[in-house]
């Protein structure tokens, strides 16, 4: 096949038995395992038909190519598989992803099998890039870099929403208003969520991916001593036809560190212009990001020490939107404490929950969400009484 399995890293027809067991396992697949295969290929081959349907621009003759193979993925497709069309997984510990992906791969598979006709299959694999679009960020929400400036796809991620956080609804409404406009194409702001520990600040972020993916978001996380690759990352991203976010957590420099440079010139960006679907979503306890000392304000070897400080303060300017989470007061706590109890389900009297509650902080870092939810999840563990 020209386009389709050539130098391809995803199962073929023709895979083992094991393999295709192996396949049907990973994502809970019932019933044809290898139209389920044939499907997984047609959503994840990147070539350039599939790619110029998910930019919505013209396949030229790239078409013609694609439409012989896709005929003999649909010969495949349609033949009799006997021993794996009725098949039943027995996996069970299955993540959240997982499940999602499996049935985003029967839901195409059962599309497809609509369709016998070569016209009628064809169009069908058209409307699905145009639709959804092709390859990893076709059916993955997340991903994380490698050291070697690989993407590896996230499997295992949280199942959070904004109404698993209570309060701080001023932050919720600002960051989801600026993802909502860079979901929708418009401009929005790279984005600093501040403030002390344990507020929620990351789960914001998770909550804000999951609430945009069916808008085409997707969020990849890099760690500041990788991002000598955010030139690299950028010019990949910039052709596709998604709305990425680059996630850093608890991002903070010391004064010997130099990545910062690096961050700098990915925000701003150098000669080239910095793609529109890109955005910078970090986490920090810190709103100065570059740890500053008091002998550099004082500035006794430094002949030009305001530049230097402006140096360090220029970076967290250059987030255009920040967003502060301060430290819940006591009675915020307790409200924190009462919500999520409430969620999980534990009936106990309001004045012991929250004497009991008080306690755990005095001993767990002082008021905080983090703290509230870890004392939640204890209390369930061990019926604290």
């Amino acid at each position: 096949m020209i386009l389709y399995l050539k130098n391809s890293e995803v199962l073929k027809p023709d895979c083992s038995d094991f393999e295709k067991i192996t396949f049907a396992e990973k994502y809970a697949i019932k019933g044809d395992v290898v139209k389920a295969i044939i499907a997984y290929i047609i959503m994840t081959d990147e070539n350039p038909f599939s790619l110029s349907l998910e930019r919505s621009e013209g396949t030229g003759t790239a078409e013609a190519f694609a439409k012989k193979d896709i005929d003999a993925l649909r010969q495949i497709f349609f033949e009799d598989h006997k021993e794996f069309s009725n098949y039943i997984p027995t996996r069970k510990n299955l993540s959240n992803e997982e499940k999602r992906i499996g049935g985003m791969i029967e839901k195409l598979s059962s599309n497809l099998n609509n369709f016998n006709d070569l016209e009628g299959f064809f169009h069908c694999v058209k409307e699905f890039y145009k639709t959804y679009g092709v390859g990893s960020f076709c059916i993955n929400k997340a991903f994380y870099m490698q050291d070697d400036g690989k993407i590896v796809p996230v499997s295992h991620l949280r199942n959070v929403s904004f109404n698993d956080i209570y309060g701080y609804e001023s932050q919720k409404q600002k960051l989801l208003r600026n993802t909502a406009a860079f979901a929708n194409g418009n401009s929005a702001n790279n984005v600093l969520l501040y403030g002390d520990s344990g507020t929620g600040k990351s789960t914001a972020i998770k909550a804000t991916l999951n609430e945009f993916f069916d808008k085409g978001v997707r969020m990849i996380q890099i760690a500041k001593h990788q991002f000598m690759h955010l030139g690299k990352l950028t010019e990949i991203l910039k052709g596709r036809n998604y709305r990425f976010i680059l996630y850093m957590d608890d991002l903070s420099f010391e004064d010997f560190e130099t990545e910062y440079k690096y961050l700098k010139a990915a925000i701003e960006g150098g000669l080239e212009e910095k793609p529109e679907n890109v955005l910078i979503y970090a986490t920090s306890n810190r709103r100065h990001l570059i740890k500053e000392t008091f002998s550099e304000r004082e500035g006794a070897d430094d002949i030009h020490r305001n530049e230097s400080i402006q140096e360090k303060i220029s970076l967290s300017d250059r987030f255009g939107l920040s967003i502060f989470y301060p430290k819940p007061m006591q009675s915020e706590y307790f409200d924190i404490v009462l919500y999520l109890a409430e969620k999980s389900g534990i009936c106990v009297e309001r004045n012991t929950l929250i004497a009991k509650a008080r306690e755990w902080a005095a001993a767990h870092g002082g008021y905080s969400g983090r703290c509230a939810t870890q004392f939640i999840a204890q209390f369930k563990i061990s019926n604290i009484e």
